[in-house]
């Protein structure tokens, strides 16, 4: 409590610094001359007092602690004749200037060169954020720019009331991944993975991005879908000159960067993201019902064993540096009386991460009384190596002044090597063995989103958008390996481990697994809007659709090696102490006297779902006075199927659903820097695929199955919003606000009771709750001093403090019927301040981050609750221009290299303490970094 109200006094004080010594105002319109249509961003500009602002979406703009006297303004807007005015300002009188502006287009043939709109500057997006009709958070291109983030999950970190998990999955206020929504432009995205319905964020790269908002409250032209928050990505996509930059970059992590790295063989297009069919099987391999036919002992079955590689063993070499390379491109020409914007973009990374993992587990029982028995100890050696190559292609098609073209596309090409060795005793199943597990895997992932959109002015106060999308996530992991050796504690020395060989087919013993993912997404949506008053007070209507069809296929198929008990035990005993590169060879697996492959797979490993969803909406503005009122109704009809079998039967899922949802938002302006917001919203959460497949997947990390639940329902939340904004000057903000979230049916994590491992499932629970206090400030400290040193500083300090929780009803067997909801932090804390000093082209920004304990897992009669711990984070980032064309790059992230903790409620008391047990403890390690880009165009058009 201690940091809000330090960050309480900041807020106070900085407001009566703007406050004092106001003398008068000045406020106006900006115009455009020809047709008197509205100037958005226009920049505004009082010479005298260096103050400054980008006009609203009504083309105003407001000036307050203006001197007594005459003062220059100089008026810009890209492609239009600048304007220098001077005003008379009288003391505590309004000075109102209405400024048209002349459009310089130059003709070329038949078509009309204009500049886009400036989206992505700290002021552009605070702009948009003021004028948006909802809750809105937001971060820009510029701000990206001044930080080490790398991914679009490093960027969002930084929004109030916003958490990353394993440093790709995002949490807004309070609620875990699967309660967003995330759109790439105006498509919305696919889940990117197999096992949970989320987006994985730190596939896109932040180069990618002109801006992102996170829009926290709903609206009827928005996706139903989402209960913390709907995620959109904006990616570049209009340039107004030729630019052509080259970047490259070098990245050295403490811990891993120089050190011994464990991979075991790969193909020739690791390097490239993904496998070139070295790990699959091959084409002519039995299928499933073929190979578990045949006889044990068949020589088919030995020949088919042989064709997958002997590929059990680890080779050491050298972490060397990540490096990372780009080429940006910025094309304006015109071609047929068409103006053309192209941006093209290609970047390529590579890089490593070693770091050692202490993992327990414990008997732990809810009679106190009872002792706690460690179950294991292990220590994992981790090694990751990914490649990352990301292509982005937006092409601009400007066919006049009223119609517009955009075609935007974006490619991610993902592959994970993992590597993973784990040591160290098991207490109760092998107490008198030194143990050393394996898990050796491959993951690709390919990503790709296109949408092709129009905006047509059709005639006065009428435009119409639409968007066409199309999105494929792929996800192969050819031959995971997951086996487990062990040696006798009273061997001798020079003893090596023994394969543990098990009685019949399972996912974690001698395993060989294949997986794979295909979705297929398209979508189609139209927006019309009407301004409805030709007095520009903002009176509008808009109506419209969207249509999203998904299809996805998953495929699976698991192996394991055994030695079967019509052969030579004694030759089983020689087989299974051989090295690790000679026991799964072709003279080791035959049909006599030799191991054999066994398949497990069952029907219920692979399943293919469909989603329809077809909305349709209608959104009404009303400005009456200071307020603005913005009601309207979406009502979503979505059919949600999905077909697998058991041993028995089939398994399938069909759920139709309607879903009216109502909005209603209030904005007041208080003056022009202050508004009041009020809103309420009805929202839905979905099942998603995987949540309702009855596949069974093993984790190796967390030794605990997950498996699906054909039975659960769709969610229903009630959303309200309560926030305070004042905008002190151009691009800077100061808000606090509040809000509260009622569950139907919230979808739920439960854990089924086990007796060697914990197994997670998904449930509906009966009802839950959350609410919370959010507090952001962006503040410019210019002015509030002399100092031309505290001139160049800026403030960005946001906090949340949040309180949930889930009531599982009748459904809560052998766990808490009440708990806080899965992943909420109780607190989150960012704050960064930077020095910018434009003329010496030189920008430091530090950057902190914080957040409270959280439930991680939740637990049961058997298996406690493990909460991930707070952890402090601090990053520092160093930008230099050395002229037009060269800048450098420099930063540490995880500066204070502080351990990832995960503990269990040994005593149930749902707080941490002393007398709990760590489950698993691990650091990830500083790094640095330098990168350098060089724009080999300077200045062209």
């Amino acid at each position: 409590m201690r940091v809000f109200k330090i960050v309480l006094t900041l807020l106070l004080t900085s407001s009566f610094l703007t406050s004092i010594g106001q003398t008068g105002f000045i406020s106006g319109i900006v115009l455009d001359e020809e047709n008197g249509m509205e100037i958005i961003a226009a920049s505004v500009y009082v010479k005298t007092t260096q103050q400054g602002v980008y006009t609203k979406w009504d083309g105003s703009f407001f000036f307050e602690d203006v001197p007594v006297g005459n003062h220059e303004i100089e008026i810009k807007y890209l492609s239009y004749t600048s304007k220098i005015i001077t005003v008379e300002v009288k003391a505590n009188d309004t000075t109102k200037v209405n400024v048209t502006l002349k459009s310089e287009a130059k003709t070329l043939g038949t078509a009309v060169v204009k500049a886009e709109r400036i989206t992505n500057t700290e002021q552009a997006v605070v702009l948009e954020i003021r004028n948006s009709q909802q809750v809105v958070s937001g971060v820009s291109k510029e701000q990206m720019a001044k930080s080490q983030d790398n991914n679009a999950a490093q960027v969002i970190s930084r929004v109030p009331g916003v958490t990353v998990v394993e440093n790709r999955f995002v949490m807004i206020r309070g609620l875990s991944e699967r309660y967003n929504n995330v759109m790439i432009n105006n498509v919305i995205a696919p889940s990117t993975e197999v096992d949970r319905r989320t987006f994985s964020f730190d596939l896109i790269g932040s180069g990618s991005l002109d801006r992102m908002l996170i829009f926290k409250s709903g609206s009827a032209d928005l996706p139903g879908d989402f209960a913390g928050g709907i995620i959109k990505l904006y990616t570049i996509d209009a340039v107004s000159k030729n630019y052509t930059n080259i970047k490259i970059g070098y990245g050295h992590r403490m811990g891993t960067t120089f050190t011994p790295y464990l991979q075991s063989q790969g193909s020739k297009t690791d390097m490239l993201g993904f496998d070139n069919g070295f790990r699959a099987l091959p084409g002519s391999f039995p299928t499933t019902g073929y190979f578990q036919d045949l006889p044990r002992n068949s020589q088919q079955r030995t020949d088919a064993a042989h064709d997958l590689p002997n590929n059990f063993v680890t080779k050491q070499r050298m972490a060397i540096p990540d490096f990372s390379i780009g080429l940006d491109m910025g094309r304006v020409f015109t071609f047929r009386g068409i103006k053309i914007s192209a941006i093209n973009n290609i970047n390529y990374s590579v890089s490593y991460q070693n770091f050692s993992r202490e993992f327990n587990r414990y008997f732990d029982w809810s009679d106190q009384s009872l002792p706690i028995t460690k179950r294991f100890a292990f220590t994992d050696e981790n090694y990751q190596q990914d490649v990352k190559i990301n292509i982005l292609s937006n092409w601009v098609f400007e066919l006049n002044a009223k119609n517009k073209i955009k075609f935007k596309n974006l490619f991610n090409q993902i592959g994970e090597n993992e590597t993973i060795v784990r040591s160290g005793e098991d207490f109760i199943q092998r107490p008198n063995d030194d143990l050393r597990n394996y898990l050796l895997g491959y993951r690709s992932r390919t990503i790709y989103t296109s949408q092709l959109e129009g905006t047509h002015i059709l005639k006065d106060n009428h435009v119409m958008n639409w968007v066409a999308g199309f999105s494929y996530m792929g996800e192969s992991e050819p031959d995971l390996r997951r086996f487990r050796t062990f040696r006798p504690r009273n061997s001798p020395a020079e003893a090596g481990y023994q394969m543990q060989l098990p009685p019949s087919s399972n996912l974690f013993e001698t395993g060989r697994y294949f997986g794979g993912m295909n979705e297929f997404s398209f979508s189609q949506g139209l927006d019309y809007a009407i301004k409805l008053d030709d007095k520009k007070n903002g009176k509008k209507i808009n109506f419209g659709y969207y249509v999203d069809y998904k299809t996805r296929n998953f495929d699976s198929r698991y192996f394991s090696y055994l030695y079967p008990g019509f052969a030579d035990p004694a030759e089983g005993e020689r087989i299974k102490r051989l090295p690790l590169d000679q026991i799964f060879s072709n003279d080791n697996v035959k049909a006599k006297d030799g191991l054999i492959l066994e398949e497990g797979t069952r029907p219920i490993d692979s399943y293919s779902a469909s989603n329809f969803l077809s909305s349709t909406y209608v959104n009404y503005v009303l400005p009456i006075n200071r307020f603005t009122f913005t009601t309207g109704a979406r009502l979503e009809y979505n059919i949600q199927s999905l077909l697998s079998r058991d041993d028995f039967d089939t398994i399938e899922v069909n759920n139709p659903i309607s879903s009216p949802l109502p909005f209603l938002s209030i904005n007041y302006d208080i003056n022009k820097n202050s508004l009041v917001r009020f809103g309420y919203s009805r929202t839905v959460n979905r099942p998603e695929f995987r949540e309702l497949a009855p596949f069974l997947f093993y984790d190796y990390k967390m030794e605990a199955g997950r498996i699906g639940n054909r039975d659960l329902k769709t969610a229903t939340i009630d959303n309200l919003d309560l926030r305070y904004e004042y905008y002190p000057r151009s691009g800077e903000t100061i808000s606090i606000g509040t809000f509260y979230k009622n569950f139907i049916n919230p979808i739920e994590n439960k854990t089924i009771i086990t007796t060697e491992q914990p197994t997670f499932t998904y449930i509906n629970a009966d009802k839950a709750f959350n609410y919370g206090v959010e507090l952001e400030l962006r503040k410019s400290l210019k002015g509030l001093t002399k100092n031309k040193f505290i001139d160049d500083l800026s403030v960005n300090i946001n906090g949340s403090l949040i309180y949930s929780q889930v009531d599982l009803g009748s459904t809560a067997v052998a766990q808490q019927q009440v708990r806080p909801l899965q992943g909420q932090s109780p607190y989150i804390i960012n704050t960064a301040m930077s020095y910018n000093n434009e003329k010496k082209g030189i920008s430091v920004t530090a950057v902190y981050n914080m957040f409270g304990d959280r439930i991680f897992s939740v637990g049961d009669v058997l298996f406690p609750t493990i909460y991930e711990r707070s952890r402090h984070s601090l990053d520092l980032t160093v930008n230099i221009k050395a002229n037009d064309r060269l800048t450098f790059k420099m930063g540490v992230q995880n500066i204070l290299n502080a351990p990832f903790r995960f503990y269990e409620d040994s005593d149930r008391n749902e707080i941490i303490n002393t007398k709990d047990n760590p489950i698993v403890v691990f650091r990830r390690g500083s790094y640095f970094s330098f990168s350098a880009s060089y724009n080999i165009h300077k200045n062209s058009k």
